[in-house]
């Protein structure tokens, strides 16, 4: 059914008008310009028969003049310009008529073109005879001898022979354009049907989509645009539905976690209540209530992280970036050292200026020490190293651990993705430290990757939009 309503209708529609203008527009003023020729063209054969004519008579003006022989030249004239060739002297007095009966002979012509033809111009009208019923073109040439107006002739011919012409093209035209029309109509409405196809796929899986069914695929079978706009939807298909899942188990995950610290405090407390312990189980009891306290703490903590860099609030200050990794190397030395683990660095020789916030830069740093550290052996070595390319300071943190496996490598930024589940809720880990460290680089206009093999340790890396020599200075 046809409906204004649709894409498809409106395609059809837009594209049939369109040609429809287009093919008028240019129907139109191609008739104007052949009309034009064809009245160009006429008036320069008028033009030329008249001047030629002219020249033919300037003989007989000088003698005595002889209407019959002049109008017996005029009717030759005539007949090869087929039109009608009148001779009138200085006076303005006809001397010769193409035409012998009904004609001018001897009768003055008051005419603007011979007006003009007097004054030394070529007159020139195009007017609507009455008599003939019809359109005619007059032209008004002046006869002179040795710059002395002696005379003029004036030719006039019928237009009927250029409208029978121009009727002709205009049928055509009128075909040519109701021909281009249909071809249109049926062309747009292929179109249509080709571009508003896929659309429809394309609504079909999203509505599928809101119903909860989030494994939407669409064929795709052409590279243009729309073609591009479903790889697109798959990939967003295949996205939402990876998150929905990885949002479910960090759901599964998070409650997890929440209920062992929850159920091991509601244990301690229990106990601490009912039971008389010595002074130093009572500490005991403590430092795991206090142990699993810092675990939730940790965890709403990295959410409040996460949702903090959501909402872009930064707080830009300028300042060294080698001097942020300094501080931070004093202060998580210790922490290496008790596990028998070497922390070493590598500074260029100038300063790295960056705009920034200091905070969450050094929680991306801590982040990735931290993981460091925590799947690290003991003999190991952790090598944090600071570099400048053009417009970028670059950050490297690369240590001796166990490595990432291949197939988990492109996940590792994701929010809520583990690589072991059970080492990590072990050492303590959320799931995203490695989310925050992504969200917070690219919060501050840069990127993040990693390199790692299995067993050989890993590399990680960002770069930070470099401040200017100038801001240096400064």
């Amino acid at each position: 059914m046809f409906s204004f309503k649709s894409i498809r209708s409106r395609l059809t529609v837009t594209f049939l008008l369109t040609i429809l203008a287009v093919m008028l527009i240019v129907s139109f003023f191609l008739a104007q310009v052949l009309e034009r020729y064809h009245i160009k063209s006429l008036q320069d054969n008028l033009i030329r028969s008249g001047a030629l004519a002219g020249q033919f008579v300037e003989g007989h003006l000088l003698e005595e003049i002889d209407p019959v022989r002049l109008s017996w030249l005029a009717e030759n004239f005539g007949r090869q310009s087929d039109a009608r060739v009148i001779f009138v002297n200085e006076k303005g007095v006809v001397i010769g008529d193409s035409v012998r009966l009904g004609g001018l002979l001897g009768q003055p012509l008051d005419r603007e073109e011979i007006a003009a033809a007097f004054a030394g111009e070529t007159g020139f009208s195009i007017q609507y005879s009455e008599l003939s019923r019809q359109k005619v073109m007059q032209v008004a040439l002046p006869i002179d001898e040795d710059g002395e107006i002696i005379g003029a002739v004036f030719i006039s011919s019928s237009l009927q022979g250029i409208e029978t012409i121009m009727g002709g093209i205009r049928r055509l035209l009128l075909i040519t354009t109701l021909l281009a029309a249909a071809v249109a109509g049926a062309g747009s409405v292929f179109l249509a049907r080709r571009f508003t196809g896929p659309l429809e796929l394309l609504t079909e899986a999203a509505g599928r989509m809101a119903e909860g069914n989030l494994e939407q695929q669409i064929e795709v079978k052409s590279s243009d645009e729309i073609g591009r706009l479903a790889h697109r939807f798959n990939h967003m298909a295949e996205q939402l539905n990876y998150h929905t899942k990885n949002l479910r188990n960090f759901v599964a995950n998070v409650a997890h976690e929440l209920r062992t610290p929850l159920a091991s405090l509601s244990l301690i407390v229990k106990s601490l209540r009912d039971y008389e312990m010595e002074p130093e189980q009572q500490r005991e009891f403590l430092d795991d209530l206090d142990s699993e306290t810092e675990r939730l703490i940790a965890l709403v903590q990295d959410l409040l992280d996460l949702t903090t860099l959501e909402g872009g609030e930064i707080a830009y200050e300028q300042f060294p970036l080698d001097g942020l990794v300094r501080d931070l190397i004093r202060q998580v030395a210790p922490r290496f050292e008790r596990q028998n683990i070497r922390l070493l660095s590598d500074f260029p020789a100038e300063k790295l200026f960056i705009s920034g916030s200091w905070l969450q830069l050094r929680q991306v740093l801590q982040n990735l020490l931290d993981n460091a550290l925590k799947y690290s052996s003991s003999g190991g070595w952790v090598k944090i190293t600071l570099w400048s390319e053009e417009g970028a300071a670059g950050v490297k943190v690369e240590d001796t651990g166990c490595g990432i496996p291949e197939k988990d490598l492109p996940f590792i930024f994701e929010r809520f993705f583990r690589i072991d589940q059970a080492r990590s809720r072990e050492m303590g880990g959320t799931g995203l430290g490695l989310a925050i460290v992504k969200e917070t680089v690219e919060a501050h206009g840069g990127k993040v990757w990693v390199e790692s093999e299995e067993s050989q340790g890993s590399t990680f890396y960002f770069k930070l939009p470099l401040l200017s020599d100038d801001v240096n200075d400064s």
